[in-house]
C-alpha cells in the first residue's frame, strides 16, 4: 500500500503543479518548454510506476461488495472514458461542452472502477483520481479554461466513437495482462 500512495502522491504532485502558476511559470522559464514537459512527463512516468506496483501488491482488504451487475457500468462508463480521451486529442463537438475532455474521461474512468471494485487499494486509487480529476476541472475553470464553442462536422464524432469502441475491445482483451484481473463478460 505504501507504493500506491507514494506513487499518487508523485503522479498528482506534478498533475497539479499547473494549479499552482507562479512555482509552474517560474519552471517553465527555468527549464524551458521541452526542459518542462519532460521533467512532468518523467516524474508522472515515475508515479505511475510506484501506482502499478503499488496496487499490484496491495493486501486485498474488503470495503464493500459490489453488485453483480456493476461490470454493466464499468463497461459503459469505459467506452464514455475512452470517447472522452480520444475526443481531447481530436476535433470533436464535445469541446463545444466542455474545456476538459481529458478530465471527464477520468471521472468516468474512476466512477466506473469504483462501481465494480469494493476493496481498499481500489477505492485509494480511483477515488483520488476522481478527486483530482474534479478538482482540476474546477481550478482550470477558475484560471480561465473554456469550452471552444466551435461547431464540427458530426464526421468527427463518429470517427471518435469507433475509435473508443476499438480502444475498449483492445484494453479490455488486455486487462488481464497488465492488471492480473480478467474482466466479466
Amino acid at each position: 500500500m505504501t507504493n500506491l500512495i507514494l506513487g499518487l502522491a508523485i503522479f498528482f504532485a506534478m498533475h497539479l503543479l499547473p494549479t499552482f502558476t507562479t512555482v509552474r511559470n517560474a519552471l517553465y522559464l527555468k527549464l524551458g518548454k521541452k526542459g518542462y514537459k519532460g521533467l512532468f512527463a518523467l516524474i508522472s512516468f515515475v508515479g505511475l510506476y510506484f501506482i502499478v506496483v503499488g496496487k499490484g501488491a496491495a493486501a486485498f482488504i474488503p470495503i464493500w461488495e459490489p453488485p453483480s451487475w456493476s461490470y454493466v457500468i464499468t463497461n459503459i462508463s469505459m467506452v464514455v472514458a475512452l470517447y472522452f480521451i480520444v475526443a481531447m486529442h481530436m476535433k470533436s463537438n464535445i469541446r463545444r461542452f466542455t474545456a476538459h475532455p481529458m478530465l471527464w474521461g477520468i471521472t468516468f474512468w474512476s466512477c466506473g472502477h469504483l462501481a465494480t471494485n469494493g476493496d481498499q487499494a481500489s477505492m485509494i486509487l480511483f477515488g483520488s483520481f476522481l478527486a483530482y480529476s474534479l478538482f482540476d476541472m474546477v481550478s482550470a475553470n477558475r484560471r480561465g479554461a473554456r469550452p471552444e464553442g466551435k461547431k464540427v462536422s458530426i464526421r468527427y464524432d463518429a470517427i471518435i466513437a469507433v475509435i473508443s469502441t476499438i480502444g475498449y475491445v483492445v484494453l479490455a482483451n488486455l486487462h488481464p495482462y497488465f492488471t492480473g484481473i480478467t474482466l466479466v463478460r
